[in-house]
């Protein structure tokens, strides 16, 4: 996914290596790894209404980050919208006690 922006909640020594860790998952399209095929973020909910599609991003992004990036939570999930309609996820991000 091209257009998002995430921060980080707080000072953390791991802070930079958790957030190049996330920033990788979220510009690589599920699928498109040969070695592992669920890395990454489904484009899939792209393809519906605004409120679905928001919905299924934020199931996708928790079941990933879990996954791939046990140190980090999502602490908050905002959307806005470009001119021409493309999602644009707004996240924050705190290390996982």
């Amino acid at each position: 996914m091209v257009n998002y922006s995430m921060k980080w909640a707080s000072d953390c020594s791991e802070a930079e290596d958790i957030m190049r860790c996330l920033r990788t998952l979220l510009n690589i399209r599920a699928g498109t790894q040969p070695a592992d095929r669920e890395l990454g973020i489904s484009w899939e909910c792209l393809d519906q209404l605004p409120e679905t599609a928001e919905a299924l991003f934020i199931v996708e992004l928790e079941d990933k980050v879990a996954k791939y990036e046990p140190r980090a939570e999502i602490l908050e999930v905002t959307f806005s919208y470009s001119e021409t309609g493309i999602m644009i996820p707004h996240i924050i991000f705190g290390k996982k006690v």
